[in-house]
């Protein structure tokens, strides 16, 4: 796994690497005072694991995860436990408190080495038969159904897919490209490398820009003449 460690104090940023180097698969791929630098590392690099510091200058630990669009691992590291209950609510794999122990770092990146290798299995499985206006998607250990009417778009998430309805959203580990070959062609359209969206459901579009609800979905150069047959036929 692909670590970052996010925090404002060098002793700390300091143990965190030496733990981290005792630990076979674990690889540092860099350190960030703040959480604005690390927001630009994250951007950059593809993170696993995030050892994130919440009070921090500027933007605190816990306001960097609810911006973050897509989100590594995090095990939180902190020295107030108070945060607790509010990092698990933005779902962390963990929460450590300073001074942190060896045993109980360790005790941390078992679990996340766990998740690591679920998220590292083969593709969600999705159910769909022929002629049936819906297929079921596995999420989060249940079998969910999904109208193909009901959604809106679908949003690639590097190795997810948001599958975005009016009611929910539904993030599974999937590839755009199957996505892409599971909906009914006449009624869907790829947009963009990271789009595509149901032709019904489209209020406006204009320049390289589709309205969908609230969202603004962009439309990639390579994918423009395409989709703009799509609507002049559909």
């Amino acid at each position: 796994m692909n670590c970052l460690i996010v925090d404002d104090e060098h002793l700390a940023r300091k143990l965190l690497a030496a733990y981290i180097s005792k630990i076979p698969g674990l690889t540092l791929a860099g350190e960030c005072e703040n959480a604005l630098d690390a927001t630009a590392f994250l951007r950059e690099e593809k993170i696993d694991l995030m050892f994130l510091d919440i009070q921090m200058p500027d933007l605190t630990g816990v306001e960097l995860l609810r911006s973050l669009h897509y989100k590594p691992q995090v095990i939180l590291v902190t020295a107030y436990a108070a945060y607790a209950l509010e990092g698990y609510e933005l779902n962390v794999t963990d929460y450590l408190l300073k001074p942190v122990s060896f045993e109980r770092f360790v005790q941390a990146v078992n679990k996340a080495s766990e998740q690591h290798r679920l998220r590292s299995q083969p593709e969600t499985e999705i159910r769909a038969e022929q002629g049936k206006d819906y297929f079921f998607v596995k999420v989060d250990y249940k079998l969910v159904k999904i109208r193909y009417d009901e959604i809106l778009f679908v949003e690639g998430m590097r190795e997810y897919v948001n599958i975005q309805t009016p009611r929910k959203r539904h993030i599974v580990y999937q590839s755009m490209k199957n996505m892409e070959a599971l909906l009914p062609e006449g009624k869907f359209a790829r947009v963009h490398k990271s789009y595509i969206v149901a032709l019904d459901k489209i209020q406006s579009t204009y320049g390289n820009v589709v309205e969908i609800g609230e969202k603004e979905v962009p439309i990639g150069k390579s994918y423009k003449d395409d989709f703009l047959r799509k609507i002049e036929t559909h």
